[in-house]
């Protein structure tokens, strides 16, 4: 049954011509976007399917930090609940002066934020009215990553729901849909392992799958669990067992970078859904900039978490030295239009039109140590 509601879903979601005005509204789907993450990049993947489902003629409502613009085109049926309000979103917050990485604290940084960002929302006063309503909803959707706050609402409305994830799938998240995972020869995305893995670090990658999906199930969803029942009732049913009635999860990730791993029919790799196949014109200082790199360019971002300005001096030098004996020209996004130091094949800037600067490139450094 999941299976055939996936197929008919995916089906509707991407595959339906507009509805008109004219048609009767049961063509029409009341849809439910839940994201509780306030990370910009993850939502950037989100936000143009929620765009397009509105643009085919089904009522959206998006609970998220990051609500359309005054500047956006209309889009009468598509309402949204913004999170944000007086309060920072994450953007910026990761000092890389303080950044020590091991498995331990990067899973503790995520439980953090997941069950900060939960509380915030569930106390949000338009996310309590929207639970006390009386609305209805056919389909949910919500995201995969660190919590699985918003799952409140798949009770609450008794509605089917897919999930979305903005890069390779969370240990945990292949569990609820029976998607299991061969630990020696698939990699999880925090150890950083290829395919070819030796005896010793499929070893490793066994026992991290193991622990990291026992601890998300203890450490995570069991608080979590306690603030959900509070937004929603006490009879709401464990978080786990809501997690395994999902119909599909839409995965940005695509075989050909992240290596080919087996997979149900109803986790569909979509890498790439949300970059816009018409772009705005770039700035003319950007375009002048890459028009001259006659030996190529390199474009150097590290996401909207990373505050690539906390370097410290002495390694900040040496990436610009590195960076000034290539014979390629650089753009690097960095939160200051200025560098002191920077070289003559440097480009700063705090702002950058990623997908359309992507389409001029032919080297990238990026962000991958989640991805």
């Amino acid at each position: 049954m999941k299976l055939e509601f996936c197929l008919v879903l995916l089906h509707i979601l991407l595959l339906s011509p507009l509805p008109s005005t004219s048609e009767s509204s049961d063509k029409r789907l009341r849809i439910l976007g839940a994201f509780a993450h306030p990370g910009k990049s993850h939502f950037a993947v989100f936000k143009p399917l929620l765009e397009e489902l509105a643009n085919r003629g089904h009522d959206v409502t998006v609970i998220s930090y990051f609500p359309r613009s005054n500047s956006s085109p209309p889009l009468p049926n598509y309402k949204d609940i913004d999170l944000a309000g007086e309060d920072n979103i994450f953007v910026e917050v990761v000092d890389l002066q303080t950044l020590d990485y091991s498995l331990l604290r990067e899973f503790m940084l995520l439980r953090h934020w997941g069950l900060e960002c939960c509380q915030r929302s569930l106390d949000n006063k338009d996310v309590q009215r929207l639970i006390k309503s009386n609305a209805k909803f056919d389909l949910i959707i919500t995201e995969v990553f660190n919590s699985d706050c918003f799952l409140g609402f798949v009770h609450r409305f008794k509605a089917p729901f897919i999930g979305l994830s903005s890069h390779v799938l969370m240990p945990w998240a292949n569990g609820r849909l029976s998607n299991e995972r061969n630990p020696s020869y698939v990699p999880i995305l925090f150890l950083g392992y290829g395919p070819k893995m030796g005896f010793m670090e499929r070893v490793e990658n066994y026992l991290a799958h193991k622990i990291f999906n026992f601890a998300y199930g203890v450490f995570c969803n069991g608080p979590t669990q306690k603030l959900v029942e509070e937004a929603f009732g006490p009879n709401v049913p464990a978080l786990d067992d809501i997690a395994k009635n999902i119909s599909a999860i839409l995965v940005n990730s695509h075989y050909s970078l992240h290596g080919a791993a087996p997979n149900l029919p109803n986790i569909v790799e979509v890498g790439g859904l949300h970059i816009p196949e018409k772009h705005q014109p770039l700035p003319a200082d950007i375009q002048k900039f890459l028009d001259d790199a006659s030996e190529g360019v390199v474009f150097f971002s590290w996401g909207s978490m990373i505050k690539a300005s906390s370097m410290d001096q002495r390694t900040l030098g040496e990436v610009l030295q590195a960076l000034g004996s290539i014979p390629w020209k650089v753009l690097w996004k960095w939160e200051d239009e200025h560098l002191p130091g920077k070289p003559d094949n440097v480009m700063v800037k705090k702002w950058v039109p990623q997908a359309a600067i992507l389409r001029e490139l032919i080297r990238l450094i990026n962000l991958d140590y989640w991805y």
